[in-house]
């Protein structure tokens, strides 16, 4: 069994719908038992590194987690968002890990597993709007009417980007698509310039201090992090030379793990030099940080199960003209 998870298949060895645009080689074996995935990433094939890339990027939320919790006192409800928010993170990271881990098992795994990522990238472009008007907003939007309504907006946003990543799963399956990048690109970039509209505000206004500095940060690693995302670099100008190490994939993880360092040190440093400035409205409470949050996952489950539905039919269609 061990020389079995070593080895490595072509592209042309696995069917259409785990491709990956550029990479040659590096895919597992399907149908394989789920103890087979868990052992291949110990092994170099082109999935190793996507995962452990997150694994990374879930131990560092972890550690945020526990810093949080000696910095700040969690029964405060003023706290809750940056709870609500790095929890949200987490999930995210822990997800797309599981979702690599898993890609070959099958393509009805591959399917749900990668919608249930892109339900948590939802979730992970929430998290940021929880922050950001909470922590990170100037009294200019205090009594505005997005403040008012930014949370249900991110919720249905939140949605939304599950919406459009399960359909790309679901509908659009050559990967090669920019139909495709296009619905991923928008689901994450909506939800993202709205989460950042009370920093590029305090830009706007000159603000140059050590928090805006943070927030540069991911907001520059968030364009990269779509730059190698949408351009496919550098693995489109030599197939098959960065199956294993250096694809735009493995770039863009790397880039979000840092993305969601800088982040949270923007939010931090808002919190600790700028809560006597900002009043948040309205007050953090279990409803509107945990509870839409919650409603959020309800959505997504139905979405998911929609799509899910959409691609079973799909398939079982298509099996069909085939024995047709």
């Amino acid at each position: 069994m061990a020389e079995l998870y070593k080895k490595t298949l072509h592209k042309s060895q696995v069917p259409a719908y785990f491709h990956v645009p550029y990479v040659e080689s590096g895919y597992r074996y399907s149908q394989q038992p789920w103890t087979f995935y868990i052992y291949s990433v110990f092994y170099n094939n082109m999935e190793t590194l996507n995962v452990w890339t997150h694994v990374v990027g879930s131990l560092v939320m972890t550690s945020r987690l526990y810093q949080i919790y000696i910095t700040f006192d969690l029964r405060d409800p003023y706290t809750w968002p940056l709870l609500a928010a790095v929890l949200s993170f987490m999930a995210m990271f822990v997800t797309s890990s599981a979702a690599h881990m898993f890609s070959h098992k099958s393509m009805a795994v591959n399917c749900c597993m990668f919608m249930a990522d892109f339900a948590c990238i939802g979730l992970y472009g929430y998290g940021t709007i929880l922050t950001h008007y909470y922590y990170s907003l100037d009294q200019y939007f205090l009594d505005s009417v997005l403040l008012r309504n930014v949370f249900y907006f991110g919720s249905v946003l939140a949605v939304l980007s599950c919406a459009f990543g399960s359909m790309s799963k679901a509908i659009v399956h050559d990967l090669n698509s920019k139909r495709r990048t296009a619905l991923i690109v928008s689901g994450l970039g909506l939800i993202y310039i709205l989460s950042n509209v009370p920093i590029m505000h305090r830009i706007w206004n000159s603000e140059w201090t050590d928090g805006i500095v943070h927030h540069l940060k991911q907001m520059s690693s968030m364009i990269a992090v779509c730059f190698f995302y949408s351009t496919k670099l550098p693995e489109r100008l030599s197939p098959g030379t960065f199956d294993f190490i250096g694809n735009s994939h493995q770039i863009f993880h790397i880039l979000l793990v840092l993305c969601t360092m800088s982040h949270l040190d923007g939010v931090v440093w808002d919190i600790k030099f700028r809560q006597a400035f900002v009043v948040p409205r309205p007050p953090p409470s279990l409803w509107n940080t945990f509870g839409i949050i919650f409603l959020i996952c309800i959505a997504d489950l139905v979405t998911i199960n929609y799509f899910y539905s959409a691609f079973k039919d799909r398939t079982m269609c298509k099996k069909h003209e085939n024995n047709n």
